[in-house]
């Protein structure tokens, strides 16, 4: 059954995360430890940018008039299948991406990721026709969706505790940043009207960021919990000493961050198995189930594929068809997403995920629903109003703004809510709810616009009530906790006793709080 209990950390369990973060006097890239490490994460960071980039550069290239004529105008669903080629490829990486994250860590599946991506970028470049082009993309989603589904639980389980979630959420603004470079490089590509690099060069160009992870993939730490949970403790503790607590082998911190994943993962090793049968065998798991393949399908279930993809239909939709104003258009878009997107990541912490995913839904759904309005009366006069036009791209601002509130929080929150023999697998459910939303929406947004034009877009007004009731009701607030912490409050105290005692297990009863209290 699931439930939609308010839940909140229990205060008797004794010293919290929050009881042993030192206090810092100065900014974060003043302590060099802190600067290393986030340098570091850099190599995860950029993971989404690949998204982003992706999706704008499809935008801005079926804009350029040599790609159309190259490709021989595709739409309909010829259009859907260039546009899923990646969603097709991720889908086959969800089959082997679990097993690489459980064998081989968190690190090196990124390589393995970017490897992938470079091939399918070339091909994709050197593409003479349209089934070598899609083909590219293929190879490209089943590389990134590998990258997108390490690089969460990476950043989650080696950031420093007191910026796990903006450094998280920032991974996703950083899908913003991939759209602005392509908004602006295809704008600037679009001039060169006689060679067919006016398409070619923005894909060769998406290969920068795949050839950043790749070899990043070589320099960042590995997990301290994939260490732990492989019985390499003195690893771990050696990463998190020189990462978390300042080289200080003494430090509070590095004792409650060691005892507390140790003991939490020496309880899941006794009580839980890494079968996906395991999602269903508890009241905690199967509430952790229906969040995660929600919100998987949530976030791109907002209407925003439609200004992510198919702006251009959009655009058309309101009257706006000239080209070079279509391109300006994609490019301010960018731009407005990456300023917010950055913004909504530094402030996870301080506004929590329940206010930043309502706010967004909310705020999207006013957007969208006149955005739809100033579109229909507008077409209703032939598109002979610049007001509603104006007022209607204005709204594309607006929905961006609050979609913005809402998207950097979807990954600190995937990883926060799973616990960590599962937290692969949570990777797996959130990218099967992501390329199950982007194929419905690659295949189905554009034969839906040129079916029944603005109409369409009441259809996601309907969707955004939806996923606003959906979080409104079952999803907890995890604001200040560590990962150990959320994993307790969801399975609650005493339903981890009454596993272990049914077990004949006693010892797995200690919790680590306790052990700390003596320990410091």
């Amino acid at each position: 059954m699931l439930s939609s209990v308010t839940f909140a950390p229990n205060s008797e369990q004794g010293i919290a995360l929050r009881d042993v973060l030192p206090p810092r006097d100065k900014p974060w890239w003043r302590y060099s430890s802190m600067l290393s490490l986030n340098l570091l994460l850099l190599g995860c960071v950029v993971a989404d940018m690949t998204n982003g980039y992706d999706g704008t550069m499809l935008n801005g290239l079926q804009i350029i008039p040599a790609w159309q004529t190259f490709f021989n105008k595709p739409t309909g669903s010829a259009l859907g299948l260039i546009t899923n080629g990646t969603r097709i490829g991720g889908v086959g990486a969800l089959f082997v991406v679990n097993p690489l994250i459980e064998r081989l860590g968190r690190r090196r599946p990124i390589a393995i990721g970017s490897a992938f991506m470079l091939l399918g970028i070339a091909l994709q470049t050197a593409a003479t026709n349209l089934p070598m082009f899609i083909i590219g993309r293929v190879i490209i989603g089943f590389g990134n969706t590998i990258q997108q589904c390490c690089c969460p639980i990476l950043l989650s389980e080696l950031a420093h505790p007191s910026q796990r979630a903006q450094i998280t959420g920032i991974m996703n603004a950083s899908g913003s940043l991939g759209q602005v470079l392509a908004a602006w490089i295809t704008f600037g590509t679009a001039k060169m009207v006689a060679t067919s690099w006016s398409w070619r060069l923005p894909s060769l160009l998406q290969a920068l960021t795949s050839i950043f992870q790749f070899v990043m993939a070589f320099v960042m730490p590995e997990s301290p919990r994939w260490l732990v949970y492989n019985n390499r403790n003195e690893e771990a503790r050696q990463i998190l000493a020189k990462y978390h607590a300042d080289g200080d082998n003494e430090s509070p911190l590095l004792h409650f961050e060691m005892m507390e994943i140790e003991s939490t993962l020496e309880q899941e090793k006794l009580q839980c198995t890494t079968s996906w049968f395991e999602w269903f065998r508890t009241p905690a798991n199967r509430h952790r189930f229906f969040v995660i393949i929600s919100l998987g399908f949530m976030i791109q279930w907002c209407g925003n594929a439609i200004i992510s993809y198919y702006l251009h239909l959009m655009l058309i939709s309101m009257g706006i068809t000239n080209t070079d104003t279509q391109l300006v258009v994609n490019g301010c878009v960018t731009i407005n997403g990456l300023v917010w997107g950055v913004l909504f990541s530094t402030l996870i912490d301080r506004l929590g995920r329940r206010f930043l995913f309502l706010g967004g839904m909310a705020g999207m759904f006013v957007a969208f629903t006149l955005l739809t309005v100033f579109t229909g009366v507008n077409e209703s006069h032939g598109f002979s109003m610049t007001g509603l036009s104006a007022g209607a791209l204005s709204m594309i601002f607006i929905f961006n703004f609050f979609y913005k509130m809402a998207s950097p929080t979807q990954d600190p929150y995937f990883m926060e809510i799973s616990p960590y023999h599962l937290r692969s697998q949570t990777s797996v459910i959130k990218a099967f709810g992501d390329t199950g939303a982007n194929l419905f929406s690659g295949f189905v947004n554009p034969i839906a616009l040129d079916a029944i034009g603005w109409r369409y877009y009441i259809v996601w007004c309907c969707v955004l009530i939806g996923n606003f009731t959906t979080i409104y009701f079952f999803f907890p607030e995890t604001k200040g906790l560590s990962l150990e912490e959320v994993t307790q409050m969801l399975d609650g105290k005493a339903t981890l006793k009454e596993q272990a005692l049914n077990e004949g297990d006693e010892s797995s009863l200690k919790q680590p709080v306790v052990e700390l209290e003596e320990h410091v």
